[in-house]
């Protein structure tokens, strides 16, 4: 018997494949250490950002710069930290350097963005960090702008910050983006509370500035003044800074201001319709009059403000960097009055797009207010906007969201998109009865108008689940049970906030927490599949979708090594950033400890640099590099290739990726090889070639330069 229960507990152990490329290392020593986010900037090198409670774990030869700041910062009830911004050689092996602000001054760096379009040649680098500290003190977090982007020159310090009171969503999900000129929209505030929260811009400068269309605009002296454009202000002061106030109370923000604008009745980008020019208006009776305030309600759809709680909750910012227009992601705390005079509290989600003068150029529920068939529709789950991204490559906004339970109308499905008839989600709906659980939804809206075009519901399976379809027919699926068959329950499944990631051609990463997670045939660490038995264990995983959520391109687990007869050692990682880079996926995050003794099993180490750990101690800094052929797109690489796109002309190269011999499908003359520093690493001399041996060179991605008859070839090439 002993026998026998020793090999059933091998044979269920979780599979790995290990691959010679994949990077899976810790990093720091008996301290605290988090990695929050990643990034390539156009030289190839990769910055991380996050904390450490010492440095002695970053080897003494590492240069370490301290960043200076204008002013103070307010961090009274930090816990003596470091935030920190590693810089990385373009393979992730060697720690180049260590920019940290000093110790005490920011509990972290959190986020790290800068205002180039994706891929593109790195420019400014702007930084979000978290502060503790009082209200008074402005407690939250810290906005800053580096002075010097690592490409042209590592950063000393900051040309500007700005502390923002934050607290709830605010502060957990530090709702920011960047324009192209260097500008800031941001929130600041609480959420569903009784104080204040408010959407404002920084200039270039970091000083908050006023925006032509919103509504509410502070005076240099004499308080608020509410209209619009602010260029029609004829006060006796002027406007100092203007701001989209997150409050019910008293306000008409968020609300038509005209009985016509009230009484709109719009698309909702599905095939449905809705009510109002705005998205609170379906709260109220009545457009708002700004100079007499009133809030009667319920609204046409049997809706009211949740009294409890007049200030709502913005959560995600993104900026389309070529025209700087602004997409907002919030929801309203709020409460349903049956017909038959019960009521319950939900809260209501909206994403709203601005132009970059600030006028509103559309919203959406993302569900069916009014349903193509006509009927009011009450949606009982709450939900909540936790992530957008810009898809440049097809002109849409990617929204990240999450409900809270199920009922009859719920986050749009897959398979049911009025603008894409054919679309089909890789999950198109929620399964199963089980009601108290959170879930995540991916779908993809028309920058232009919102409409809905693809989207997936992401609902990893329950531990026991029952009633599962056929396997999934695509073979990079493993075999695991298709999420469109059958009706199995889903377990809670969170998604990162603010953490989506989109390639250059469409492609969706996410890093999230699921429990039984579905993982692909080239996934590093895969989960048991149900009908092998086994237990499953709480994990976080990080997933790319191809364009259309119709399937994952890839899968995988970070987590530590478990048993899965007692499901002992898992559910201790929590992943919170990545980046898509021409081979594969980048994540990091952290390994969670109690009482300074890291928790559960080791994740399987892969590669461990000798910056890294090859296990935990304490909590513990997590890096993963997946790579896999399936996610190879040269156009993911780092850089821009600055030409003049009159005379750049397209010429096949192949195989690419390469294992040294690369041809051309015409001759080319005088072709170099360049690596990200800029380096030229080959010289094939003027004569024309119809190929090249690149042998020589290391694995890594190259830009290759030559001339045709034609004009001017620049490419990307993967040499393996």
């Amino acid at each position: 018997m002993k026998r026998f229960i020793i090999a059933l507990v091998f044979l269920m152990s979780p599979l790995f494949f290990i691959g010679q490329s994949d990077l899976v290392t810790y990093a720091g020593n008996t301290g605290k250490e988090t990695f929050y986010d990643v990034m390539q900037i156009s030289d190839g090198t990769f910055l991380v950002t996050g904390y450490c409670e010492n440095l002695d774990w970053v080897a003494p030869a590492v240069p370490r710069i301290e960043l200076t700041y204008p002013g103070s910062i307010s961090n009274g009830q930090g816990t003596n930290r470091y935030g920190i911004i590693l810089h990385f050689n373009s393979t992730l092996t060697q720690l180049l350097q260590v920019v940290h602000f000093p110790q005490g001054v920011v509990e972290d760096v959190r986020f790290i963005k800068t205002n180039s379009l994706p891929y593109a040649a790195t420019q400014d680098l702007f930084i979000s960090c978290n502060t503790s500290d009082t209200d008074n003190n402005n407690g939250g977090y810290l906005l800053a702008k580096l002075n010097s982007n690592f490409v042209d020159a590592t950063p000393t310090g900051c040309v500007w910050t700005r502390q923002v009171w934050a607290k709830n969503y605010a502060k957990e999900a530090h709702p920011w983006d960047v324009t192209s000129d260097g500008e800031i929209y941001y929130v600041s505030g609480e959420s569903h509370g009784y104080d204040w929260s408010a959407m404002y811009c920084l200039n270039a400068n970091g000083e908050r500035r006023v925006v032509e269309n919103w509504r509410t605009h502070w005076q240099v002296q004499d308080g608020e003044w509410k209209g619009t454009p602010a260029s029609s202000y004829a006060g006796s002061s002027s406007l100092s800074y203007s701001g989209i106030v997150m409050k019910s109370w008293g306000r008409c923000e968020m609300r038509s201001w005209t009985q016509e604008e009230f009484d709109a009745i719009l698309p909702d980008g599905n095939g449905g319709t809705k009510k109002g020019t705005w998205p609170s208006d379906f709260f109220y009776t009545g457009p708002c009059d700004i100079n007499n305030v009133t809030a009667e309600s319920p609204g046409y759809n049997g809706y009211s403000p949740e009294s409890c709680c007049p200030v709502w909750g913005a959560s995600s910012i993104v900026v389309d960097r070529r025209d700087n227009h602004v997409y907002l992601g919030m929801n309203f705390k709020s409460y349903y009055n049956f017909p038959e005079g019960g009521g319950t509290p939900d809260f209501e989600p909206a994403v709203i797009a601005f132009d970059n003068q600030g006028a509103v150029k559309w919203w959406s529920r993302l569900y069916h207010e009014i349903n193509p068939e006509g009927e009011i529709q009450p949606s009982i789950p709450d939900q909540y906007v936790d992530a957008l991204a810009i898809d440049y490559s097809s002109d849409k906004l990617v929204v990240g969201a999450r409900c809270h339970g199920n009922n009859t109308e719920n986050f749009w499905e897959g398979n049911q998109i009025l603008a894409n008839p054919s679309a089909l989600g890789f999950q198109n709906r929620f399964t199963g009865t089980q009601g108290d659980i959170h879930i995540s939804w991916l779908g993809k809206l028309t920058l232009a108008e919102g409409n809905l075009m693809n989207t997936t519901y992401m609902a990893e399976y329950s531990e026991g689940a029952t009633n599962f379809g056929a396997a999934h027919p695509d073979p990079n699926l493993d075999g695991w049970p298709n999420p469109n068959g059958g009706w199995p329950n889903v377990n809670t499944t969170r998604m990162a906030k603010n953490a989506l990631e989109v390639a250059s051609d469409g492609k969706v990463g996410i890093v999230a927490l699921g429990r039984r997670t579905i993982t692909t045939a080239n996934a590093y660490q895969k989960m048991v599949k149900p009908q092998y038995g086994g237990s499953s264990c709480w994990n976080s995983f990080v997933r790319l979708y191809e364009d259309d959520f119709n399937v994952p391109v890839y899968s995988s687990l970070v987590v530590g090594e478990w048993d899965t007869l007692t499901q002992a050692g898992g559910g201790n990682t929590e992943l919170y950033g990545l980046y898509k880079t021409s081979d594969g996926i980048v994540a990091v995050g952290r390994h969670y400890a109690t009482a300074g003794v890291a928790d559960g099993g080791s994740i399987p180490v892969s590669n461990v640099p000798a910056w890294g750990a090859a296990g935990p101690s304490n909590e513990s800094a997590i890096l993963v590099y997946y790579k896999s052929d399936n996610m190879i797109n040269p156009n993911d690489g780092a850089g821009s290739l600055q030409v003049d796109e009159s005379v750049r002309v397209n010429v096949r190269m192949y195989p690419n990726p390469t294992e040294g011999n690369l041809r051309f499908d015409q001759y080319l003359s005088h072709v170099v090889v360049v690596d990200f520093f800029g380096k030229v690493v080959a010289d094939f001399g003027p004569q024309e070639r119809g190929e090249i041996d690149l042998t020589t060179l290391s694995q890594g991605t190259y830009i290759i330069k030559a001339n045709c008859k034609r004009g001017k070839v620049i490419d990307r090439v993967i040499v393996r």
